[in-house]
């Protein structure tokens, strides 16, 4: 090896010597580094702070509390998917008995039909002339369940703005508390009235004795002549996404037997992960033949009369369920999108938390170095 590269590299081996005796007594006079030397005091707390520095309270707290937010909106999504099931059940399990009951109804009247037994039954007795209508109004006890409360005011609202056209001022029978406050805040403009108390409450499992407080009171509202029609406005089921706010004939029963709506029954399901619902439609139900040589032990009048006011409250516990349904798949549609939004807005926020610390600690090190 030639002298001059014999002094390049001595040269090139002391200034690394420099260079790395420079950077040990800097470490030392900042961090106190001296292996196997424990940092004094005041390091330690420079340290802290700098650590401390780095972090932003407030956005880790609020980070934290969007996400209890979104397990807490997980956890009512599934609960009302779980409540559509129990919903659909109660559909299914009363179905024999609505569907006998209708068929004997057909049957009998079927078979009274020119009888001139029509005036003896009152709740299918049609009046001349609409002067007075009631309305059953079912909506939800609770809100988070997106659109659901809103639709139906806004179709009640058009109903009303109808009959207040023809002269005409419903009774209203509101089922559930959110009926009750949309009244107030969205139909001041409306002339109607509420009948009974301000509202009936809508529990979280439905009973029979509910449908049966509801028909009687639509019942004697209709035969007490208060009203001549009575119409109730519910949320039809259609999917898990889409319910329909809908107006139908409650009283009176069609005088030629019971009206056929639409009706079809609904599942709810699940593929992959997904709820789906099928549905399919159910054929009208048939009259129950009576043989001509049938003896009645009562008057068929009665017989009827008694067999009706079953009829209505089994119709009425009908479109409670469908209601409910309706209301659980809107908070079940609800839920999905606030738990998606809070993800959204905790991993915006996570990265604005990172972008913030990175920051912070980067200007402590150059405060440092300088």
């Amino acid at each position: 090896m030639t002298l001059p590269a014999k002094r390049k590299n001595v040269h090139s081996v002391f200034f690394a010597s420099v260079l790395a005796v420079t950077f040990a007594a800097c470490m030392k006079l900042h961090y106190n580094f001296v292996v196997g030397r424990p940092c004094s005091a005041a390091s330690e707390q420079r340290r802290v702070r700098v650590s401390r520095n780095a972090v932003d309270p407030a956005l880790k707290s609020r980070i934290s509390t969007v996400k209890k937010t979104s397990k807490t909106t997980e956890a009512m999504r599934l609960v009302a998917a779980s409540k559509v099931r129990q919903a659909q059940d109660a559909v299914a399990a009363s179905r024999p008995f609505s569907t006998e009951l209708q068929a004997m109804i057909k049957g009998l009247t079927k078979k009274l039909k020119g009888s001139g037994i029509e005036g003896d039954l009152p709740m299918m007795k049609v009046p001349e002339k609409v002067q007075n209508v009631g309305i059953v109004a079912i909506g939800s006890d609770k809100g988070l369940c997106g659109g659901y409360n809103t639709f139906l005011m806004k179709r009640l609202y058009q109903r009303i703005e109808d009959l207040n056209k023809q002269g005409i001022e419903p009774k209203l029978i509101l089922v559930g508390k959110r009926t009750l406050s949309g009244c107030r805040n969205r139909l001041k403009a409306l002339k109607f009235n509420v009948t009974g108390d301000d509202y009936i409450v809508l529990p979280t499992t439905l009973t029979s004795a509910l449908a049966v407080e509801i028909a009687e009171k639509a019942k004697n509202m209709f035969l007490s002549g208060e009203v001549d029609t009575v119409e109730v406005l519910y949320a039809k089921f259609i999917n898990m996404i889409n319910n329909k706010p809908t107006i139908r004939s409650l009283l009176p029963l069609s005088p030629t037997g019971i009206e056929d709506i639409e009706d079809e029954t609904w599942a709810m399901t699940s593929e992959g992960g997904k709820l789906s619902v099928e549905k399919k439609k159910n054929e009208p139900v048939k009259a129950k033949e009576i043989e001509n040589d049938v003896i009645f032990d009562q008057a068929p009048e009665k017989i009827l009369n008694s067999m009706l006011p079953l009829y209505l409250t089994s119709s009425v516990f009908a479109l409670l369920y469908e209601a409910q349904a309706s209301e659980l798949a809107s908070r079940m549609v609800a839920m999905q999108a606030a738990t998606d939004n809070a993800k959204k807005i905790v991993e915006d926020l996570t990265l604005l938390y990172n972008k913030k610390r990175q920051e912070s600690i980067t200007n402590e090190i150059l405060e440092i170095v300088a």
